[in-house]
């Protein structure tokens, strides 16, 4: 059934897919690290904070993650002059150091992929986790501020916690999405897992039986990752009130 999995295919194959776990790693963090500084923006009081996050929200999870990847990697360069350009994004020290260790032939797009996946994810994500945040019940707040904690103490050490364990599902739901959106780095032709399936469908005209394997592949990957996220779920335990005792050291009353 897989006899075109020669060993060539398959140690190039291997290659891409190497990559592309590690970009879905990459901006699964990066992705919810952003999307938990904007949701604590937007569910803040600092209107500054509160605005900056929102536009970051509204413009990068309202603008498909294939346009800004293309941006990021073609537009985005080209604003600056040529020389200028070449030494910035496509010889510097750091994109070349990157390119030595992820062994990518254009580093530049493998960072304009990371920005591109992790912010349109962020935004999603902190919509996700604001969803949660405003789920938690108000008498979690009313007791935190009891205990003589600020409205941003609250916030970021009873709201945010309680509110990311329900928001877990849609956030689950959503780091899976952001794995399938690695494949779209093959339009920059980073060396990711789909480029090379369709490199390989070039030279060996096998396309039905690359792209099931290819569907085949996303599914496990999908699948593995579910489980991981599910674990993850589990150890976040219960969601449970607050302890005085805790809550005092938490807010040092």
């Amino acid at each position: 059934m897989f006899d075109f999995l020669t060993p060539d295919v398959r140690e190039t194959l291997i290659d891409g897919l190497i990559l592309t776990v590690g970009l879905t790693i990459l901006t699964s963090l990066t992705s919810f690290a952003l999307g938990y500084w904007a949701a604590l923006g937007r569910s803040g009081e600092n209107r500054l904070r509160r605005l900056s996050a929102g536009g970051i929200v509204e413009i990068f999870r309202n603008v498909p993650a294939l346009i800004l990847l293309i941006f990021f990697a073609f537009a985005v360069p080209n604003l600056f002059p040529f020389d200028l350009r070449r030494t910035i994004f496509f010889n510097n020290p750091i994109v070349n150091t990157l390119g030595d260790v992820i062994d990518v032939p254009i580093p530049y797009y493998a960072i304009a992929t990371v920005l591109a996946l992790t912010l349109n994810t962020g935004a999603h994500l902190a919509e996700i986790m604001r969803s949660g945040f405003v789920a938690v019940p108000v008498n979690r707040l009313d007791a935190a501020r009891s205990l003589g904690a600020s409205d941003h103490e609250a916030l970021r050490a009873v709201v945010a916690p309680i509110g990311i364990r329900l928001a877990w599902p849609g956030i689950s739901n959503r780091l899976v999405h952001n794995l399938k959106n690695t494949a779209l780095a093959s339009f920059v032709s980073l060396p990711e897992f789909f480029q090379l399936v369709q490199g390989t469908i070039t030279r060996t005209f096998r396309a039905t039986d690359l792209l099931v394997f290819a569907a085949i592949v996303y599914l496990i990957l999908s699948t593995v990752l579910t489980l991981v996220l599910t674990l993850i779920e589990r150890r976040l335990g219960n969601v449970g009130g607050i302890n005085p005792d805790d809550a005092s050291e938490v807010f040092h009353v």
